[in-house]
């Protein structure tokens, strides 16, 4: 089970019970605002289009099965403490927009299968301790400002 704290003072519960990733992924969210808690459980976050857990102090490395919400338009793991490197599973968000993973302590390369995200119009890896050569500048990796990598 694992609990986030947003800066809007938001109480998120996710407790996932996985049979197999390709099959179903079956949870339990309780979500808090203003006092009342609303609960539901089922398979809702393969039909989020956004997830924002920055500023959290989350750390440890960013689970692969992320990679399998292919319906995520928007990710923003920024400002928190993640290890590891970039799952390359996120290869296979066909629908991501913007992808924010700054200010992390990342490491290792970006994935060469990043490039294959057609959809991707934000992306910033900035302040990590990432190593190597950033995707081929052709695509949309031809559009993202060098601060991106900083």
């Amino acid at each position: 089970m694992q609990q986030f704290i947003d800066p809007f003072f938001l109480y998120y519960e996710f407790s996932l019970s996985e049979q197999s990733i390709e099959h179903s992924i079956q949870e339990r969210v309780k979500f808090t605002t203003k006092s009342t808690t609303y609960s539901n459980e089922g398979n809702m976050l393969r039909y989020m289009t956004g997830i924002d857990l920055s500023c959290n102090a989350l750390s440890g490395e960013i689970p692969p099965e992320i990679g399998s919400f292919s319906e995520i338009q928007a990710l923003n793991f920024s400002h928190n403490k993640f290890t590891g490197s970039i799952p390359k599973t996120f290869s296979n968000l066909s629908q991501i927009e913007s992808l924010d993973l700054s200010h992390n302590s990342l490491n290792g390369s970006i994935p060469s299968q990043l490039i294959d995200l057609n959809s991707l119009t934000v992306f910033n890896v900035a302040h990590n301790n990432l190593l190597g050569k950033t995707p081929d500048f052709m695509r949309q990796f031809a559009t993202f400002e060098e601060s991106s990598y900083e």
